[in-house]
């Protein structure tokens, strides 16, 4: 059945109004009522339904659509307007530039907040690993599992990785891979999640997992290496008592490199809401929070994580661009979103392209953007070509490739920032006059 280009943009209309409607009735609903955490749930469901719904219209091909509507819905819908393909070419870049430009970013010193450490090991350390437990393996399968085609095999993939680790000892392993990572990237300072609630089901002590990681971080610095963090991933994964037994555990044994928690896992099975009590506990601890959201539900999850949580940064936040009072809102509080290019089209929820991806809008709209990987080893991809991937499929240019840079130093919680940003600048300044950028 054919479709007009005119039936399209009415039906996303109508779509668009049903679920602004929903959404401001969900907002009416009761806090802590007996009854609100149903009536929560089930507003999310419809309102994922037609977004669902929407997605579907968003991706359908249309020729020649007429310019009027294809400009009306670019100023209201930029994520609507972009999955409608209309022929929109960036603008070609000499191919000659890229080897410069590539060797530019990774030379350039650079944060990354949003990296988890579990995927930051590669085959070859995994096999280490195993090796050093005494276990059989066959390395053909090791690559198969990185060899991934969805998102079944990823969770293969990675629930293999932490049943690997059995011993404090395979840290040192593991930090080495970080640590490569960062030197080969130029990556000065990072903040890392691990998740500890599967370690500590293979019987590893949290208290030996974070003094091992603590003097590793400790002997890295010292020896001229990168600053690198830590943040307990409380994860959504296992529910809300688990995520506080993880806190306790963490302000059990404070050490000078874990400076806070995430909330990672699944986001459907977990609302943000739900993590309330410990978010608030570790605020009152001193620790700083920051949580995955949008990357797999709407935005209401995200108002969730900002006012409920109180989150200092969103995690990925790739479906705030469905809500323009959201947008405002990141903007105004200042609240930065770790941004991960790769790892949001392998997911696949909202973006498919790269050419589509909202940081564009949300960079141009004034929001505080951070440039990140999430799992490098697991999608082959490291920061300096996630960089390169906002320059040749997003359009930034080098001088907004640093302001992201700069985005990235002030939105971390380092503890002098400032000087942190006047010794980038200057090392980017001079090589920018090095490669005439």
């Amino acid at each position: 059945m054919k479709i007009t280009f005119e039936e399209i943009y009415r039906r996303i209309q109508s779509l668009n109004r049903e679920v602004d409607e929903l959404n401001l009735l969900r907002r009416k609903v009761p806090d802590r009522r007996p009854y609100s955490a149903d009536l929560q749930v089930s507003f999310d469901r419809v309102i994922n339904d037609l977004l669902n719904q929407k997605l579907e219209l968003e991706q359908l091909e249309v020729e020649s659509p007429p310019v009027d509507l294809v400009e009306s819905i670019l100023t209201v819908d930029l994520a609507t307007a972009s999955r409608i393909q209309v022929d929109r070419q960036m603008p070609e870049r000499p191919d000659e530039k890229d080897a410069q430009i590539m060797k530019f970013l990774r030379e350039i010193p650079k944060t990354e907040l949003h990296l988890h450490m579990e995927a930051c090991i590669s085959r070859q350390t995994l096999m280490g690993i195993l090796d050093s437990h005494g276990k059989e393996y066959n390395a053909e399968e090791i690559d198969q599992l990185y060899n991934f085609k969805n998102l079944q095999e990823f969770i293969k993939l990675f629930l293999y990785i932490l049943d690997a680790i059995r011993k404090p000892e395979d840290f040192v392993l593991i930090f080495k891979n970080l640590r490569d990572y960062c030197e080969a990237n130029n990556i000065r300072y990072a903040e890392v999640f691990y998740a500890p609630s599967k370690l500590i089901q293979n019987g590893l002590r949290f208290e030996d997992i974070a003094r091992t990681l603590d003097g590793l971080s400790r002997d890295c610095r010292l020896s001229g290496g990168p600053d690198i963090r830590y943040l307990v991933d409380v994860s959504r994964t296992f529910g809300p008592e688990n995520a506080s037994q993880n806190l306790q555990r963490l302000l059990a044994c404070k050490t000078p490199s874990h400076i806070g928690i995430g909330l990672g896992g699944a986001e459907l099975m977990g609302p943000a809401r739900d993590y309330r009590d410990v978010f608030a506990q570790a605020r009152a601890e001193g620790l700083r929070t920051v949580a995955h959201s949008g990357e797999d539900d709407g935005p209401w999850s995200i108002w969730d994580t900002v006012r409920i949580l109180k989150a200092e940064r969103v995690g990925h936040g790739t479906s705030a661009i469905q809500d323009p009072d959201l947008l405002l809102y990141l903007k105004e509080k200042q609240i930065p979103v770790e941004i991960c290019l790769t790892s949001n089209l392998f997911t696949g929820k909202y973006v498919r392209r790269a050419e589509d991806h909202p940081v564009r809008r949300y960079y141009d709209d004034g929001l505080i953007c951070t440039v990140n990987t999430d799992d490098p080893e697991i999608f082959n991809v490291d920061l300096t070509t996630e960089f390169y991937n906002h320059y040749k499929h997003l359009n930034f240019t080098i001088t907004e490739l640093v302001d992201l840079i700069r985005m990235g130093v002030f939105s971390s919680f380092h503890s002098d920032p400032q000087a942190l940003w006047t010794q980038f600048k200057t090392e980017i300044d001079a090589k920018r006059e090095e490669y005439a950028l």
